[in-house]
């Protein structure tokens, strides 16, 4: 699903039919721990006890990265970022979860804004981010700029990273510019763009990821055979005693239009502070509460 081409970006601002994210190929070591933390979850109520009276204050920079100082090319106007950043509060109030803006830049280079989000080459990539990017591992990078190929977003999931190597500098979200509330793009123009692409950047699956044998990991989310368009009631992939409840199309890490998201559960919370202490924690000052 990732961009192999280099497209014009007026092409950005056109309507997808469905969200289009480049974060769908989890790392086999990630599932394994997420799997782990699922079965320890099941043995003890112990980290969703912990998890539910926690907070966390994420150090965020905003990276705007345009052809041109016009909005239709990328320049994010100040007062869409300052929305976006509300939102993002917003969405995350629930999980315990807080980001705190400390700078933002904004940087004219073609190369750089168009750039396809390529799996095989990151060197224009690379070169923006190394550029850019500010703070350390557990410190949110997000770059909005015109991507192409009806993408909408992408990020990095959580690793064991060195400090100064490639995986650490390419650490942070890309985000279309124009998904931000207020956006040109139909139906995805409300900011929850940014809000499911940091849902990866803190180790949340789609909802849907590997159909209904597979999941998200997280119990309390129903299993989902395929990611859901518009905000359909009633959709329901996966059926029979084995998959109780209705396809979760309102929570932020599915596919559904901006309108039809408001949700993590409780267990996605959980899974946010698993994952924070066992990969950026402790790159934090934050109080660190290790579950195992």
């Amino acid at each position: 699903m990732r961009a192999s081409l280099i497209l014009m970006p007026l092409l950005a601002l056109a309507a997808a039919a469905q969200r289009k994210c480049g974060s769908t190929k989890v790392p086999g070591a990630l599932k394994e721990q997420a799997r782990a933390f699922q079965r320890a979850n099941a043995r003890s109520s112990f980290p969703a006890a912990v998890a539910a009276n926690r907070t966390l204050v994420i150090e965020t920079y905003f990276h705007v990265i345009a052809s041109d100082e016009t909005e239709e090319n990328g320049w994010v106007p100040e007062e869409k970022l300052q929305k976006q950043l509300e939102v993002m509060n917003d969405n995350y109030k629930q999980t315990g979860v807080r980001f705190s803006l400390k700078d933002t830049t904004r940087t004219v280079n073609k190369e750089w804004a168009v750039a396809p989000v390529d799996e095989d080459d990151k060197t224009v990539e690379l070169a923006m981010k190394r550029k850019l990017r500010k703070g350390g591992y557990a410190a949110l990078n997000v770059y909005f700029r015109p991507l192409g190929d009806g993408l909408l977003g992408i990020c990095e999931f959580p690793d064991a990273v060195e400090p100064d190597s490639e995986e650490f500098w390419r650490d942070g979200c890309q985000v279309l510019h124009s998904s931000v509330p207020g956006g040109s793009t139909k139906n995805y123009d409300m900011g929850i763009t940014a809000t499911h692409e940091i849902g990866h950047w803190f180790g949340l699956f789609h909802t849907f990821q590997d159909g209904c044998a597979g999941g998200d990991q997280v119990d309390d989310t129903p299993a989902q055979a395929s990611p859901t368009e518009g905000c359909p009631k009633g959709k329901d992939t996966c059926t029979g005693p084995k998959y109780p409840g209705e396809d979760p199309i309102h929570n932020f890490m599915d596919y559904s239009y901006d309108a039809c998201m408001d949700e993590f559960t409780p267990g996605q919370a959980t899974r946010i502070f698993q994952f924070w202490d066992k990969f950026r924690g402790k790159h934090s000052n934050s109080t660190l509460l290790h579950f195992f």
